[in-house]
């Protein structure tokens, strides 16, 4: 499921100060944390991204985040695996665009390590979430067509695999704290 909100739209609601994060890194927190848990409130994750509430975006803001929640928990629970990253469009520059991948595997891992803590991981998951260590420091420095080519395949390999986590998460049943 492609989520509906402009990322651009949701970039200027995280990146405010103190926040300073990018849209793509607040969607894989917000995905990692889902994966573990999806009973997760919107709160939840928002308290997550703006220490505890201190730094909360102003009112106007908040139903943007809520609604990338919300589009997220229903991407996520779909059977048909349509789930999408959050990332810049297409037509941003591929450095950008690689850049905002590193950044969302790094938010991802953020959330799944927040929410289901340290210990024993599901099946392959430690596996899994390995692998995106390794292309969370992915290099930005990219161009060209064979590089954009790479680009797509590590995106669907990162799609697929945050289906598995999540496949995993749910089917095992280990004590999950709702912070």
């Amino acid at each position: 499921m492609k989520l509906t909100l402009p990322y651009q739209q949701v970039q200027d609601v995280v990146c405010k100060e103190p926040a300073r994060l990018s849209a793509a890194e607040a969607h894989g927190v917000l995905t990692g944390m889902l994966c573990v848990c999806g009973e997760l409130k919107a709160q939840q994750w928002l308290s997550v991204l703006f220490d505890e509430g201190a730094d909360a975006p102003p009112d106007t803001d908040v139903p943007t985040l809520i609604d990338l929640c919300e589009q997220t928990r229903q991407a996520l629970q779909e059977d048909e695996y349509t789930f999408e990253l959050f990332l810049p469009d297409d037509g941003v520059d591929l450095h950008d665009r690689a850049a905002a991948l590193a950044e969302w595997c790094q938010g991802f891992l953020y959330g799944v390590g927040f929410q289901g803590g340290a210990g024993d991981w599901p099946d392959d998951t430690a596996e899994v979430l390995g692998d995106l260590v390794e292309i969370s420091r992915l290099d930005s420095n990219v161009d060209g067509e064979a590089d954009e080519v790479a680009f797509a395949e590590i995106n669907e390999f990162v799609r697929i695999a945050v289906q598995m986590v999540r496949q995993e998460f749910s089917q095992s049943s280990p004590s999950i704290r709702l912070h």
